[in-house]
């Protein structure tokens, strides 16, 4: 899929084609209009969107009167109460100010509805239902306030904070608020009650501490997937975040990418999201004079598809702002510039968008673009004959593109991938989902009779090539990597990458997946379904963790990976001198060792109780560098351990669970290794 540039349209006024800062979407009896927003002695200008054409000029409106150096260059549609009003932010107004819309998309008359305690100088409004959420500049407070049957406005709560972009999103049965702020460098998740407008503050501030947003100039939401999306555009560092919203409030990272030389989204200043027949596409732009088109794919992750720069015919320089609207069997891309006048229109065809399905097994797609994903289990997916986006799951994937230009979106820690009728040239190989990888040299590249062979780490993919001969590293990556670049929002166990971890529990765990866990903290939960891949996810400070596993019954094995935080001081002196009266026969000295002791005094995992043990958990203490990690076991309750001594410390890890319906239930025991107590 491709961006197109359509043409440039203006209204031949410059108060109205030059500085437009905002654009908004309205649509009404099934057309849809666009309002372009200039500042202080400026106006709006609608424009109606016709399918296959430019867009039409419908109505223009100039500022006048008390309003026209004081209005800013907002523009948002609300609905009050069967009227519809563009809201405006006016410095010195004391309510709601805006035009009346009408329903063949002109503007009626200038109307200010009722006194807002934080007055009319908006940075940022959001509505769902009767409830309307309002950054106020002046008083530094985001607001929320009930829609009256008369259309009034009633304050119903505010919190201390800044916003200049404010979207509101649904997530199982309550609403959240997500508020960011340029200028203070904050984003802010605020709860909703739909019925009463009360508003709280939800702290994300871990999730979006491990993102390195800087500079928040867009915030756009999305429902997709039977999920709830966050995107967010970060000027200052130059990225594109993507994050699930939780039920509880939570927002969980699940993409962060960064402009390249293959994208055009530096400096980025506005994006926008769209659903179109189950696909979702993410469109930005800003200081790089251009635009940047992805398509998200149901795990969270953002697949680059098409860059367009700006040309001598196109107004793309330092992109201001942007709306994306489809209109019949296209999107439709309105951008404004900051230096060129009117607005530059893009198009993306979707006249042969196909189906979106995951799943195991074999999946099979359409003659149109389909996106199709792998699964935990083993999974064969055909293209067919569209541009097709495969991804490959954790467990083994076949993938066959068949005709088109098709993308091969691949999956680290998976499974191998097969690759079959790889078209060099044509098709493509994303690897973004790889920790690290930036160019093409850090893989191992061997050429086979009918393709190539790829290893990254422990990672294998199988290249069979449309022409049945040997591929080499230029056929299918050319002169390096296309797209942005992808930071990991977790590193699970790559290359010992392992954040530190939190206090846990000795002894006895019950495990819920429904619940927090105490003694899981920030672990990593891996869970491998017979005859499938592992599928690995971090639990959070309290420790709860979701595998999110289809509907169904799956057997398979648990396993948790959960590092040692000195912070906790649960490894003392005393316990490297209780391993060392082992390693030389004697009991500690609370009496003879049991087997947890014995697992817990082999801190090097060697089988065998020694001095080592001894000087490792001496250095664990004052926090040398040591080539045996401390760190927490989990086995399986009902585990035989009566065979253990103090020369034969052999056990199993993990435990046989069986998930029905994306619940696990289950009990362990935690040792931590190092850490020996009285039992």
């Amino acid at each position: 899929m491709m961006l197109q540039f359509e043409g440039v349209v203006a209204t031949g006024s410059a108060a109205l084609d030059t500085g437009i800062g905002d654009t908004a979407l309205k649509t009404f009896n099934g057309e849809t209009y666009l309002y372009g927003v200039t500042g202080p002695g400026g106006g709006i200008a609608v424009w109606k969107l016709v399918e296959g054409a430019l867009p039409q000029l419908q109505d223009t409106e100039y500022f006048s009167g008390t309003i026209t150096f004081q209005v800013g260059e907002i523009g948002v549609p609300v609905s009050l109460t069967g009227r519809d009003l563009l809201a405006l932010d006016v410095r010195l107004a004391t309510g709601l100010v805006g035009y009346e819309m009408n329903p063949d998309g002109t503007l009626g008359a200038l109307t200010e509805v009722d006194s807002l305690p934080g007055g009319g100088d908006i940075a940022a409004v959001a509505q769902f239902g009767d409830v309307l959420t309002v950054a106020h500049e002046k008083t530094g407070q985001v607001a929320t306030y009930t829609i009256g049957a008369d259309g009034s406005l009633t304050l119903a709560a505010s919190v201390t904070a800044t916003a200049d972009s404010v979207q509101v999103l649904g997530a199982g049965a309550d609403h959240y608020v997500i508020a960011a702020d340029g200028v203070s460098n904050v984003i802010n998740t605020f709860s909703v009650d739909q019925t009463t407008g009360a508003i709280a503050v939800v702290d994300n501030s871990d999730a979006l501490s491990t993102l390195g947003i800087a500079t928040p100039t867009a915030v756009e939401v999305v429902q997709a997937y039977d999920r709830s999306w966050v995107v967010v555009a970060g000027a200052g560092s130059n990225s594109l975040s993507v994050m699930e919203l939780r039920s509880d409030g939570r927002l969980v990272p699940t993409d962060h990418v960064l402009d390249s030389l293959h994208t055009r989204f530096e400096s980025v200043q506005d994006l926008a999201v769209v659903e179109a027949d189950g696909h979702v596409f993410v469109v930005a732009g800003g200081g790089d004079d251009g635009v940047s088109l992805f398509t998200l794919t149901p795990t969270g992750q953002l697949v680059h598809l098409h860059s367009f720069e700006d040309t001598v015919h196109s107004g793309l320089q330092n992109v201001e702002t942007l709306s994306v609207a489809r209109v019949g069997n296209e999107l439709q891309i309105l951008v404004s510039s900051q230096q060129d006048a009117g607005l530059t229109q893009l198009s993306v065809s979707i006249a042969d968008l196909g189906i979106v399905r995951e799943g195991f097994g074999t999946i099979i797609g359409t003659a149109q673009n389909d996106m199709l994903s792998g699964s935990f289990l083993d999974t064969t997916l055909f293209g067919g004959a569209g541009d097709d986006i495969l991804i490959a799951g954790v467990g083994a994937t076949t993938m066959n593109g068949g005709a088109g230009a098709d993308i091969f979106v691949m999956k680290y820690g998976s499974d191998p991938t097969t690759i079959n009728g790889f078209e060099a040239g044509i098709d493509r190989l994303d690897m973004f989902d790889y920790p690290l990888l930036r160019t093409p040299g850090q893989l191992s590249f061997t050429a086979t009779a009918k393709g190539a062979r790829i290893e990254f780490f422990d990672d294998v993919i199988i290249l069979n090539s449309s022409s049945g001969r040997p591929l080499t590293s230029a056929e299918v990556f050319g002169a390096g990597f296309g797209g942005p670049d992808h930071v990991p929002v977790d590193f699970g166990d790559f290359g010992g990458l392992d954040p530190g971890s939190s206090n846990g529990v000795l002894g006895d765990v019950s495990i819920n997946s429904e619940t927090g866990n105490a003694g899981l903290s920030d672990a990593e939960i891996r869970f491998t379904p017979d005859g499938g891949g592992t599928i690995s996810v971090r639990a959070d400070e309290d420790g709860r963790f979701d595998l999110g596993l289809p509907s169904g019954t799956f057997e398979g094995e648990l396993d948790i990976v959960k590092t040692y935080s000195t912070a906790s001081s649960k490894i003392t002196a005393l316990d490297a001198l209780q391993v060392l009266r082992i390693s030389v026969g004697l009991d500690p000295t609370w009496g003879p060792a049991t087997p947890e002791n014995l697992i817990a005094a082999d801190i090097t995992q060697d089988g065998r109780v020694t001095a080592l043990d001894a000087l490792v958990i001496l250095q664990t203490v004052v926090q040398l560098p040591t080539a045996y990690d401390a760190k927490w076991v989990f086995l399986d309750d009902d585990t035989d351990l009566s065979g253990i001594t103090a020369r034969n410390v052999r056990y199993e890890t993990g435990t046989d669970v069986t998930v029905m319906d994306n619940i696990l239930t289950t009990d362990m025991t935690s040792i931590l290794l190092g850490n020996l107590e009285p039992g």
